[in-house]
């Protein structure tokens, strides 16, 4: 059975434009493996869970639970952490939560089988106490806490819980002071035992190693773990995020939110949400690319609308825009500080009203398109970027070089119509944090 187990069934993904390939095997667990080898000094091996703080069914998964989950799965059954194996080897590790997936991560330039095994074997189970609970909780309130008293992070906080009203992400990853309070090692080991199966589950490894040595180890560790191999489990229905995901109106809940903190100067996000946002993976990386190519012909610094916030004096130098998709939501965010924050948002008015009346041009949507298929290619030059996108792709049980058929397949047409139904009034809302007053804290 495990000479069986080691003969792994590799699929090889393939981009001949570019020359690359990276290759992807089932492991009979449900764990997906996808090895991407490159010629360099650096391995780097990531695995992936699905869960982040958008996906919570039932009473157990309150916000917050997801991150909290993180920090503890690097303690062992020993009493020991995970952090001091990954040290002894020369292996530096991470780990991360977001909306849809948590991430555990290594990088070193030896011992890497090692250091692998070591990152493997945190799917073998979820070790806490009500002490080990105890101490996370302070320390992640305390998180929370700075977090809170960041100015920008609660400035765009505040636009998410303006814009949605019952979509989970209007919670911040890590939940808040109560959401955690309830948390208990059972609670805990029930959300494991349900979220982390090894079918809900992908590894990603980049750097000088094969296919086959990446799938040796793989084997080696999870054939010596008892209790979690499961006949079958890899053809389960994945588990959804969450009914509130799909239930969310498509207008924003609230066009303003305020709040005074010490900054020097007034700060803003102005955010514009999807009234349609797509459910499938393949629909989301479509609207990936295409929020992408609308963001450049809209908000790019050597675009009218930022030179004309600049050269009015509305803006200070350094206006930043960025777009999210997950499921069930998307939108895209424009930060910056200014004076008037109000006179921003009436410049973006006027702005949106003159791009309705002319639309875009076939050479503006080109050269949109380009640099995007030109950041799509330079990703390929740094081995991390290579395995987080591997992870993400393979997790929506897609190819890295889907994005390369669907950016092919981007029409001017569809990006018009991405921006008719999107930027319109009704969709906008503007997230302000003012300077204190006399008087306040």
């Amino acid at each position: 059975m495990m000479s069986e187990r080691r003969e792994a069934p590799f699929l090889c993904h393939t981009l001949p434009e570019l020359g690359e390939c990276y290759y992807e095997a089932l492991h009979p667990s449900g764990l997906r493996v996808a090895v991407y080898p490159r010629a360099q000094a650096t391995y780097y091996a990531t695995l992936g869970v699905r869960y982040g703080s958008l996906d919570r069914r039932g009473p157990d998964e309150c916000p917050g639970i997801a991150h909290f989950m993180e920090h503890k799965m690097f303690e062992t059954a020993d009493g020991g952490d995970a952090d001091s194996a990954f040290a002894a080897l020369g292996a530096d590790a991470n780990a991360f939560t977001t909306y849809d997936r948590t991430a555990y991560q290594f990088t070193c330039t030896e011992h890497f089988e090692e250091a692998l095994a070591v990152l493997l074997r945190l799917t073998g189970g979820l070790y806490v106490t009500e002490a080990s609970v105890e101490r996370e909780r302070a320390i992640i309130a305390e998180e929370i806490r700075m977090d809170t008293d960041n100015p920008w992070s609660r400035c765009y906080a505040n636009l998410l819980r303006a814009m949605y009203r019952r979509h989970p992400i209007r919670e911040p990853v890590c939940g808040s002071q109560r959401s955690i309070a309830g948390l208990t090692p059972e609670r805990l080991n029930r959300v494991f035992d349900r979220r982390y199966t090894l079918p809900d589950m992908v590894l990603s490894v980049t750097g000088p190693i094969t296919p086959e040595a990446v799938w040796d180890t793989v084997c080696r560790t999870l054939d010596g773990q008892p209790g979690r191999l499961v006949p079958g489990h890899s053809d389960r229905p994945r588990r959804g995020p969450g009914a509130n995901i799909l239930d969310e109106p498509p207008g924003v809940w609230r066009r303003r939110a305020s709040a005074s903190m010490p900054v020097a100067k007034p700060l803003f996000c102005l955010g514009i949400k999807d009234p349609f946002p797509p459910v499938s993976p393949r629909d989301r990386l479509r609207r990936e690319l295409y929020m992408a190519v609308l963001q450049e012909m809209l908000f790019s610094d050597a675009g009218t609308f930022y030179n004309d916030l600049f050269e009015r004096g509305l803006v200070s130098q350094g206006l930043s825009y960025d777009f999210t998709v997950e499921t069930g939501c998307a939108l895209y965010d424009l930060t910056g500080e200014a004076d008037d924050p109000e006179a921003v948002f009436d410049a973006f008015l006027a702005y949106m009203d003159r791009r309705h009346r002319e639309g875009f041009t076939a050479e503006e949507f080109e050269r949109a398109r380009r640099i995007q298929y030109a950041d799509f290619v330079t990703g390929f030059d740094a081995a991390e970027d290579i395995a987080e996108s591997v992870l993400c792709c393979t997790l929506g049980g897609l190819s890295l070089f889907d994005y390369f058929t669907e950016a092919e397949r981007l029409t001017l047409v569809e990006a018009e119509h991405l921006f008719l139904t999107t930027f319109r009034p009704g969709q906008y809302a503007l997230s302000v944090i003012k300077p204190c007053t006399a008087g306040q804290k």
